[in-house]
């Protein structure tokens, strides 16, 4: 499996400006993912869950439960 960060270096220019400050709010927000929402998520990025999805496509990613997947087993140092 690709870790996040791999997904993302490879789809970055895909990726809009909303899509881009998200990953950047990622790296800054302290989130404990055990039991987190898509839609707890949006609301502390300030995005709809439809951005995140829209996202998780561009990056490769099947649901929300594989970013958390890769988040949590410390595949990528956002």
């Amino acid at each position: 499996m690709m870790d996040l960060l791999t997904r993302i270096n490879q789809h970055y220019q895909e990726l809009t400006e909303q899509e881009r400050q998200m990953i950047t709010a990622l790296q800054k927000v302290d989130l404990a993912w055990d039991g987190l929402t898509s839609s707890e998520l949006a609301k502390k990025l300030y995005v709809s869950r439809a951005s995140i999805f829209r996202m998780l496509k561009k990056l490769e990613l099947e649901s929300f439960a594989e970013l958390k997947y890769l988040i949590e087993t410390n595949r990528i140092e956002l």
